[in-house]
């Protein structure tokens, strides 16, 4: 069986681990298989340049001889104004660049239990109203980009790989499905980025938005 190494504890890293316990080396030098989940969507003690850019360029030598699987995000771009979907693109190219043998996994966003929307949308379950930015998202399961996962082991899959769910929806929908998780079903209103921008201030000081997540206000949906 091979073995395979997992590079964080976050969110998927956590569900990942649970899922290969049976597979799993804590020592990189003895494993088949890396998995990259290392990501940060805020910046806070690290930076994007940092937790992306820099970690990869550090975990490339040890990897040359065994398989990569990177976790990295849909709509990343080189040359974004968002940091966070530049340094995924940066991050990206280091590895198409310098890893014979990978398979980098571009998923919307993931729901499951942790998810950073969870936890933050919760600070907001007893408002009576919520403002949700107007655009459209197509979010995946951990089980099913898991499940991908496994296949990409299993059947040794290379290359570059969009992952989305099923279904398109406003992120105004998603709201309201997080929000029923906590019984709650508030006015939910969705607004243009210009609303976002103007609020942008007050919305960074309270630590609502960042000026980043902002910039990330835009359709998350796969092409296919």
């Amino acid at each position: 069986m091979k073995k395979i190494y997992i590079t964080s504890d976050g969110f998927l890293g956590s569900y990942l681990k649970n899922h290969f316990k049976n597979n799993l080396t804590n020592n990189i030098e003895n494993a088949d298989i890396v998995i990259n989940t290392v990501g940060i969507l805020k910046e806070n003690k690290h930076t994007y340049e940092e937790s992306h850019v820099e970690f990869v360029k550090n975990l490339i030598p040890k990897v040359k001889d065994k398989k990569l699987i990177h976790i990295s995000a849909l709509g990343s771009k080189k040359n974004h104004p968002s940091g966070y979907k530049h340094t995924k693109a940066l991050a990206e190219e280091l590895i198409k660049q310098n890893v014979k043998n990978y398979a980098i996994i571009k998923p919307s966003i993931i729901l499951g239990e942790g998810q950073k929307l969870y936890e933050e949308l919760e600070k907001f379950k007893n408002m009576p109203l919520i403002f949700a930015p107007k655009m459209k998202v197509q979010p995946i399961t951990i089980e099913k980009l898991t499940a991908f996962i496994d296949r990409v082991i299993k059947d040794d899959l290379k290359g570059e790989f969009e992952l989305c769910g099923e279904e398109v929806i406003s992120m105004k929908k998603l709201f309201l499905a997080v929000f029923q998780r906590y019984g709650k079903n508030p006015i939910i209103l969705e607004m243009p980025k210009a609303f976002f921008r103007i609020m942008l201030p007050f919305l960074s000081v309270a630590g609502i938005m960042s000026k980043d997540e902002y910039l990330m206000i835009e359709d998350n949906i796969c092409k296919g």
